[in-house]
């Protein structure tokens, strides 16, 4: 229809004289001040074939001068908003993107999704990004089908690729009855618990947004939308053809479309990226806007010409965030249905029962297993405390590979060998699980990462040589990746050092002679050139590569990681360090506040100046206590050139090392509460005195 009356004209001429005022540039003035003119000359023609009350797009731009060399940003970014939804959907957004062409489209004027992707192409420019939330989603598709050529990269939010099913039909069309009599806020309250997660259920100035949108609206527009959604096309067999860099998102507590469509989607195109956004339900951009923007953000500045066409399911591990998110593999750690254990709160009886269904899909898996943790607790305590050393046969592959601090095992029978060796020494030992942080499925298999707190005494002539009697606590963490109820690899980093020290054993002497069976078997400690953490003269990497996060949480402390050990910015953690922090670190040390926790990662690369920071996985899980737990697997090269808090390494050697480190961390209303840090300074002391053997500088 034609925009009839001047104020219209007008009022669509004055967004994009304003969109070109943040732009600030006379050609964009020029062209505006022609469509005014044109407005006025031609009365009684059409702009755009949309009704009155709604335009084709709105154009923002972001008013900063950086937008003006666009980049990978620069092809404009169209969104397409939801059933009786307009711009406001996105504005939250908008504002976090930094974005310099962003265009809202109208979502009206058509009773399919075939049609109203044909309306949007038609005002479409010739090539752009496009990003659709919920119905938008559903017609994104349809204009992908139709012109894939045009789409430089796809979002989808909140959405689903499934057909509207039969039943549905009445369901929509009785809704759109109720609301033509009692009217459009009953449409949104009548939901109000299944449009938004729990925790903004009771968000006043949230429902205030929603439900001015629907009125806005109309009743009109509610049933031109609702017959979009009811003949809506099944997309899932388009899905293969989908070749661009393509993000998926979701709200962690989303009800309307559920988690499982959008896993389809994950798994059904290449390469597609799958997040859920936390504390969000079905409107995630609303709900919790900075979380979508940063995937966004991410999503706009990748590249496009060297796209991997890789299948989802070749990318990474799935886990939890609340829920299911993807990140490659279509894995789903925890459904709705789902409850699997979490240990702090529990005594190991629970952990461990005897009378629990399973509530965990577990193929493969022996039966007395109810989920994922009870797995790695149980097995954990019947090899190590009851003495089961005989199940490593039936819970470890003939092949298995673990990697410790000192050295890596190969296969199975010298896991029982050393698992043997190391109870010789501690009969007594005992090991509680203090926590497990996991991700994926009995289909792709599991990856866990497992927190153990030890403890004993040293009453047996062992490798640690004669008994001293005295006790000990030390803490270790062992991430294993588990299928089918065998663990094919796993990553141990014992705190070896603690338990030297608090038997009053000399370290030195342990390190040296670790060093010198090493060297006798050919092993030496070469330094390998130039470190990873420069290239030439440049410095750091300005960001962070958040690929291996799975959700917006990991993403952050992957972030917050880089710019502590990469960037050297160790005023980081105060700002995501909650004043009162925790921090269990080696050496059974237990220290408070942001100054102590400073001190510890500056004291470390003190020791390594040049040390480069590479994290290796990253995992999470929403925890019983509140917040989120994060588990990260990471490794440190360089060499010992400074003074620092590995003060049983003595005077700089120079020497090259490797630390092995696992870390978890426990986020509560966005702050890191404790931080759990195990890395084994024996195994660093073990290096300086092999490279010491491999220069000559001490006797062999």
């Amino acid at each position: 229809m034609a925009l009839r009356n001047n104020s219209a004209r007008w009022q669509f001429a004055s967004r994009l004289l304003t969109a070109s005022v943040s732009r600030g540039t006379e050609n964009d003035l020029a062209y505006v001040f022609k469509i005014c003119q044109s407005f006025l000359r031609r009365r009684d023609r059409s702009f755009v074939d949309v009704p009155d009350q709604h335009f084709a797009m709105t154009v923002h731009a972001m008013p900063t001068s950086k937008n003006r060399n666009r980049g990978a940003n620069g092809v404009p970014l169209l969104l397409l908003p939801g059933t009786v939804c307009d711009e406001r959907l996105f504005r939250p957004l908008m504002e976090r993107l930094d974005h310099p062409d962003i265009r809202v489209m109208a979502m009206t004027g058509a009773s399919t999704a075939s049609e109203l992707a044909a309306r949007i192409l038609q005002v479409a420019p010739e090539r752009f990004a496009l990003a659709g939330f919920s119905l938008g989603g559903i017609v994104a598709l349809e204009v992908m089908a139709r012109a894939p050529e045009r789409i430089e990269r796809l979002a989808l939010i909140d959405t689903t690729p499934r057909p509207d099913p039969e039943a549905n039909r009445a369901t929509r069309r009785a809704a759109v009855a109720r609301a033509r009599a009692e009217g459009m806020e009953g449409y949104i309250l009548d939901a109000w618990d299944k449009l938004v997660s729990p925790a903004n259920a009771g968000n006043e100035r949230l429902k205030d947004v929603i439900v001015a949108m629907a009125r806005d609206a109309g009743v009109d527009v509610l049933a031109e939308q609702s017959e979009v959604a009811i003949h809506r096309a099944d997309s899932r067999q388009r899905l293969l053809a989908i070749g661009v860099p393509t993000l998926i998102l979701a709200g962690a507590d989303e009800q309307i479309c559920p988690l499982d469509a959008h896993e389809e989607l994950a798994a059904g195109i290449a390469g597609a990226r799958f997040f859920t956004i936390p504390d969000a339900g079905h409107f995630a951009p609303l709900e919790n806007p900075a979380a979508v923007a940063r995937h966004m953000r991410a999503w706009l500045g990748g590249p496009n010409e060297h796209h991997d066409a890789m299948p989802a399911a070749d990318q990474g591990a799935t886990m939890s965030e609340s829920d299911s998110t993807n990140k490659g593999k279509g894995v789903s750690p925890v459904s709705r249905k789902e409850e699997v254990l979490q240990v702090e709160r529990r005594d190991y009886l629970e952990l461990a029962p005897t009378d629990r269904p399973r509530s965990q899909s577990l193929e493969g898996f022996d039966d007395i297993y109810t989920d994922i943790v009870d797995y790695i607790i149980r097995c954990t305590h019947k090899i190590w405390d009851e003495r089961d050393i005989g199940l490593i046969y039936t819970h470890y592959t003939h092949n298995i590979v673990l990697y410790g601090t000192t050295g890596t095992i190969y296969n199975r029978e010298d896991v029982v060998r050393d698992t043997i060796q190391r109870l010789v020494s501690f009969p007594e030992r005992r090991g509680m699980g203090t926590q497990v942080i996991w991700n994926g499925n009995d289909k792709e298999g599991f990856y866990t990462s497992h927190l153990v707190t030890g403890s004993g005494r040293h009453t047996q002539y062992g490798h640690l040589g004669a008994p001293t009697g005295k006790p000990f606590v030390s803490r270790t963490i062992a991430d294993c990746m588990i299928f089918q109820n065998k663990i094919y690899r796993e990553w141990v980093v014992a705190d070896t050092m603690a338990i030297i020290q608090q038997l009053g054993l000399d370290p030195n002497h342990f390190a040296m002679k670790t060093a010198k069976a090493k060297f006798a078997a050919g092993l030496v400690s070469l330094d390998i050139g130039e470190n990873r953490r420069f290239v030439g003269q440049t410095p750091p990497a300005e960001k962070a590569d958040t690929s291996l996060a799975h959700n917006d949480i990991e993403a952050q402390t992957i972030e917050m990681l880089h710019d502590v050990f990469v960037k050297r910015m160790f005023g980081r953690i105060a700002r995501d360090y909650a004043p009162n922090a925790q921090y269990h670190g080696p050496l059974m040390k237990e220290l408070y506040g942001h100054a102590a926790i400073i001190h510890q990662h500056l004291g470390l690369i003190g020791s390594l100046p040049d040390a480069s920071y590479e994290i290796q996985h990253v995992a999470s899980n929403p925890s019983e206590e509140g917040g989120t737990k994060v588990a990260v697997r990471w490794i440190m090269e360089g060499h010992h050139l400074g003074y620092g808090i590995l003060g049983t390494l003595g005077d700089p050697t120079g020497k090259r090392v490797q630390v092995m480190g696992m870390s978890h961390y426990h986020w509560k209303n966005g702050k890191i509460v404790d931080e759990w840090n195990v890395y084994d300074e024996l195994s660093l002391l073990t290096q300086v005195k092999l490279g010491q053997l491999a220069d000559g500088e001490i006797e062999a």
